[in-house]
């Protein structure tokens, strides 16, 4: 079996909550992050792996 290679498109997954204050106003922040409008912080959130198993 061949893996097909990746293209390096990344796609922003909508994120329901802050990971440091837990509230829900959130907006796209640049090309790939998340701002909270709470407290005031940028971050990004990335899918590493699926609980798939080859």
């Amino acid at each position: 079996m061949t893996e097909e290679p990746t293209s390096g498109r990344t796609r922003q997954l909508p994120v329901f909550h802050c990971p440091y204050c837990g509230d829900e106003d959130l907006t796209p922040h640049e090309d790939e992050g998340w701002r909270c409008g709470a407290c005031l912080r940028a971050f990004s959130v990335r899918l590493i792996a699926t609980g798939v198993q080859e």
